[in-house]
């Protein structure tokens, strides 16, 4: 069965990700998971969807792991990467 035509949610086994340049004006992130079932998937994002993926990750982190993140330090993670 296809990864995106689940009902229920697929645990992902292996997630990555890498830059792509596309020309002078176009940068991409190409986001790779991989399921428990061996399937794989690669989600083509722009920078500003990237940027706001790193955000709503860490904030779930930090929601499931309060003490180990802050604001503060998701907005120098993300400044790290010149996502602001």
């Amino acid at each position: 069965m296809a990864i995106f035509k689940r009902s229920e949610a697929v645990k992902a086994k292996k997630v990555g990700a890498h830059a792509r340049y596309v020309d002078e004006d176009v940068q991409r992130v190409d986001l790779k998971v991989t399921s428990t079932d061996g399937e794989t998937a690669v989600i083509d994002l722009s920078l500003d969807q990237t940027r706001q993926l790193v955000v709503d990750l860490t904030n779930a982190y930090g929601a499931c792991r309060p003490a180990l993140l802050d604001q503060k330090q998701v907005d120098r993670i993300t400044a790290f990467f010149g996502m602001r």
